[in-house]
């Protein structure tokens, strides 16, 4: 049976950053254009009830109801929404899995829209959906109450981690052989269970420990000139307060595609290893 290691696949993404910042922060760029397109689409293809469902506090009431209401209402923009942010986020694991896999072929920042982006947004489609179907059936028997309904919400919940891992290299797996290949990724992380699970919590870990160094930099970066009182008015900043603006917009930018490359390149790396191929 063919091993690899979870810890060395785990640190991809760490190598990736360190090899490729430029890259990161082009990454970073386009997600944030990304999400500004999204939010537009959004607000256009909500329309003011919605803006009104969240002025008035909708989003935070946690009320069950109101959720289910609105998203009856607009159940289709909410497809649409969901539908792009696949594909961005698609587009970006195409990147990542470029420069992982295949880092003689170029780019935009080793981003393209193309073929490999269309099937990873199919696959990745594929498993958003399984991942909701597990979840809906999860919180259905939670609902039923008694002892019960936990063991069987419990048991789902169980299942749909056995089967996220087990579907785990369906995209990079889909990306490196140019096919759709979800059920080809059961077959080749069978035996490999819990190494794979061990590699995504280090992934997760390793994320974790990067978000809250960023956080502490960014909160004493803040303290130091002032406060967010200092920095919240950008027409007139101190000098310190400026560095301490540009700092916080950096975090934001850089977090989240720093979590996208952190979760997804092991994935990459750990199918390099298990199928024996050549990187680049």
């Amino acid at each position: 049976m063919t091993k690899f290691s979870p810890s060395e696949s785990a640190l991809e993404g760490f190598r990736i950053t360190r090899e490729r910042p430029g890259t990161i922060l082009a990454w970073s760029l386009v997600y944030f254009l990304g999400i500004m397109v999204i939010a537009m689409i959004m607000v256009m293809a909500l329309g003011p009830d919605f803006i009104k469902f969240v002025q008035n506090g909708g989003l935070e009431s946690g009320d069950a109801g109101a959720y289910g209401s609105v998203l009856r209402q607009h159940q289709f923009a909410f497809l649409a929404i969901i539908v792009i942010s696949i594909f961005l986020l698609s587009v970006l694991m195409g990147g990542i899995y470029r420069l992982a896999l295949r880092p003689s072929e170029k780019g935009i920042a080793h981003l393209r829209l193309g073929a490999d982006e269309l099937r990873l947004t199919v696959v990745n489609l594929a498993l958003f959906s399984v991942g909701v179907l597990f979840l809906v059936l999860a919180f259905g028997a939670a609902s039923l109450g008694g002892p019960f309904g936990v063991v069987v919400s419990l048991g789902l919940a169980a299942a749909m981690i056995w089967a996220g891992v087990r579907l785990l290299l369906a995209t990079p797996m889909t990306f490196a052989e140019h096919r759709i290949a979800i059920f080809d990724s059961w077959r080749l992380t069978k035996g490999h269970f819990w190494s794979l699970f061990g590699m995504t919590i280090l992934a997760i870990i390793f994320y974790i420990m990067v978000w809250l160094l960023f956080s502490i930099i960014s909160y004493a970066t803040v303290a130091l000139a002032g406060g967010n009182a200092a920095i919240a008015n950008p027409s007139n900043l101190a000098p310190l307060a400026i560095v301490a603006f540009i700092a916080t917009l950096m975090v934001q930018l850089l977090l989240p595609i720093l979590q996208v490359v952190m979760i997804y390149s092991p994935l990459a790396e750990a199918y390099r290893e298990l199928t024996g191929a050549p990187r680049g």
